[in-house]
């Protein structure tokens, strides 16, 4: 399911509404597909600011540290794969904190993690450039000014499939749906 966003706000909205959406199901992973600079952290600032403790959450990109925790509740695990090579798998602390909680984890760049350790029960979502008419700057890049970013949604598993059945009409009605931009 494709929609337009057309603003860094619009990024972080859609992240919200993910995340009250993913709070009241069984759903707790997300992997974030994008560019440098692609909307990843918006959308997470986005959907930690929208869970209970999110205001006191300082919402920073993982790349250096490779994986932030949120004061929120249920916590949320921001975790940025790119400084790995291809076959990767999560930190063994971030295996644990996943066994023994029951955290949200957003994965940026999960094309890095081995194939055999994605989880079967996520939403993939692919932030993509797309040129349009007086687009604003989604991100602190120049080359972002007059871009906006498509998101697509996939969902892998049942309960992914029934959390976005239940969204789309709401996404549809706030987000142009792609094929109408």
């Amino acid at each position: 399911m494709p929609i337009l966003l057309k603003s860094p706000e619009n990024t972080m909205e859609f992240g919200a509404m993910l995340a009250q959406a993913m709070a009241a199901s069984s759903l707790r992973t997300l992997y974030l597909f994008a560019e440098l600079g692609g909307g990843k952290t918006t959308f997470t600032r986005g959907f930690v600011s929208a869970l209970p403790g999110g205001d006191n959450a300082e919402v920073a990109s993982p790349s250096f540290t490779l994986c932030n925790v949120y004061p929120t509740r249920p916590e949320v695990l921001h975790a940025d794969l790119y400084r790995l090579s291809e076959g990767a798998t999560l930190p063994e602390e971030m295996e644990e904190m996943l066994d023994e909680g029951d955290p949200f984890l957003i994965l940026e760049w999960p094309q890095y993690l081995a194939a055999d350790r994605y989880a079967s029960e996520r939403l993939d979502i692919h932030l993509s450039p797309v040129q349009g008419n007086g687009a604003k700057a989604l991100d602190k890049t120049e080359e972002s000014c007059k871009t906006f970013r498509l998101a697509t949604i996939e969902a892998r598993g049942e309960a992914a499939e029934k959390l976005l059945s239940e969204l789309m009409g709401r996404l549809e009605k706030r987000f142009l749906p792609a094929h109408e931009a």
